[in-house]
């Protein structure tokens, strides 16, 4: 694949690569990759306590609608992937299927939510790293110094490429998600039958028992599963990436949200209905549910897993907004030196600008308010995004198979569960639009609303002074093989205006 500058010689006078490495990696690493960007433990700290004060005994309802609809969200960027392997998977999608503006807006919103969720992960694992090395070895670290080793360190991972990052991913998330699902199975063991209820699937068990319980909790919900799309930003480098990225992308959901209804049913059912509350007060909820089902000297274990997950996921989220980075970099949106290959094929110069950006974001908030608080901060600022972003997906799905792709449009596929994920997502936009409380936490999300406008801003401005290259967005994509392309886009070092046919 090449992009219009990949004949341009470099000053060793030899050929400028503007690609990733091909067949880098197989499915499974795919697959880790995702599950490590999802960060499951860590949304089982984080994210999925908040659902607990919202939902209450309710909380595996909640689970229950975020995994449909995140699961009928993998099927439509799935259908995408097979067509369309792109390092910028969904600005690459929304470009065919919106056209330039929606594409644009779409890799506009995912470099927001990622540029904030970078910061955020290394935030809470720099706090738990701390109360880690504090209680396990007596020794006492600050946040601040933490946060800057763990950020020099993952963007080294990330610089070696994604064959080393993937390793990373794999080896950290098999071992997080099973010290978990070890704890939850110990508890409904030892809690039993006996207390199980299916009044956790009513939404009267909610703590007031109103809908809003419902909507205000499924947007934590969401988000624990938010980062399952990021697979597809190594279309270009995963092998037969027209079949594994699909089957990644759907297989993480999968992977994530029996994870989930696994563990919040330990919660609930281990805590029963009247203390179910008190768990989400908790300062650590897994470790006390560690000390309470295992030992009291367990809970240093919990700490260790949510370091683990801590650098799993920001070593999956770095690597995700590198590539969105390189492929906007690359089709000339945003700067072109953020296409900029190291000689390891790896986006130096993207790599380099989220480091100083995280720095810059999150350093100082580590240092005023705490990790804990500046992940609340970061995640709640980026909830919005990441819900307008799988809105928007499932809806260019139905236009891109009604137009671009209209010979293989299915009724099921490509218009009813994209049509089901849209209904699906407009309760935790409601949720985010209508908050509770106007408290500060509260407020957050509306900075993407900003963020939003500068995008149009921005598209617009594009658009006039580019008009043939922002038409021409997401046309850069990994080919079936070369024999699909023109002779005159060989020429060109462009790819043909259409994917190839799947077969």
């Amino acid at each position: 694949m090449n992009s219009p500058d990949s004949s341009k010689l470099s000053r060793a006078g030899k050929p400028e690569t503007r690609e990733l490495i091909h067949g880098a990696i197989g499915s499974a690493r795919v697959t880790a990759f995702g599950v490590s960007n999802v960060a499951p433990s860590g949304a089982v700290v984080g994210g999925l306590v908040i659902l607990l004060g919202y939902a209450g005994f309710a909380a595996p309802l909640v689970v229950l609608i975020a995994f449909v609809a995140s699961l009928c969200c993998a099927a439509s960027i799935a259908e995408f992937a097979r067509r369309l392997p792109s390092a910028g998977s969904l600005y690459t999608y929304n470009s065919r299927g919106l056209g330039g503006t929606g594409g644009f807006l779409t890799g506009w919103m995912m470099v927001f939510a990622y540029a904030l969720y970078v910061p955020a992960g290394i935030a809470l694992t720099s706090a738990y790293a701390s109360q880690l090395l504090a209680d396990g070895l007596h020794v006492n670290v600050g946040g601040g110094p933490l946060f800057v080793v763990i950020l020099a360190s993952v963007a080294g991972v990330a610089y070696l490429g994604i064959g080393t990052s993937s390793w990373v991913d794999l080896a950290l998330v098999a071992g997080e998600v099973a010290v978990i699902a070890a704890l939850a199975i110990s508890i409904l063991v030892k809690v039993g039958p006996v207390h199980y209820s299916a009044a956790v699937l009513w939404p009267a068990s909610s703590p007031n028992g109103q809908v809003t319980d419902l909507t205000n909790a499924l947007i934590y919900g969401i988000t624990a599963f938010a980062g399952f799309e990021t697979a597809a930003a190594l279309g270009e480098e995963a092998r037969n990436a027209r079949r594994s990225i699909p089957a990644s992308t759907i297989g993480i959901v999968i992977v994530t949200g029996l994870f989930y209804v696994l563990v919040v049913c330990a919660e609930t059912f281990g805590m029963g209905r009247h203390d179910i509350l008190s768990l989400a007060r908790q300062r650590n909820p897994l470790g006390y549910l560690a000390g309470r089902y295992w030992s009291p000297s367990a809970m240093w274990v919990i700490d260790l897993v949510v370091v683990l997950t801590g650098l799993g996921f920001v070593t999956a989220a770095v690597n995700a907004i590198i590539r969105v980075l390189f492929a906007m970099g690359r089709e000339r949106v945003l700067p072109p030196s953020l296409a900029r290959l190291s000689r390891r094929r790896t986006p130096a110069v993207a790599i380099g600008c989220v480091a100083v950006l995280a720095l810059a974001l999150g350093l100082p908030l580590t240092y005023a308010y705490g990790g804990a608080r500046t992940f609340r901060y970061f995640a709640g600022a980026a909830g919005l995004s990441v819900v307008l972003i799988y809105l928007a997906v499932n809806l260019s799905a139905i236009r891109a198979f009604r137009t671009g792709f209209r010979a293989e449009f299915r009724v099921w596929r490509h218009l009813v569960i994209p049509a089901a994920a849209a209904v699906f997502f407009l309760f935790p936009l409601w949720g985010i639009l209508h908050p509770r409380s106007w408290a500060l936490t509260d407020l957050l999300p509306f900075t993407a609303l900003g963020w939003l406008g500068l995008g149009f801003i921005a598209a617009g401005v594009l658009r006039a002074r580019r008009p043939a290259r922002f038409e021409a967005l997401g046309r850069v994509f990994l080919p079936a093989d070369d024999s699909h392309r023109l002779p005159h886009d060989i020429e060109c070092g462009r790819e043909p205006t259409e994917s190839p046919s799947p077969g």
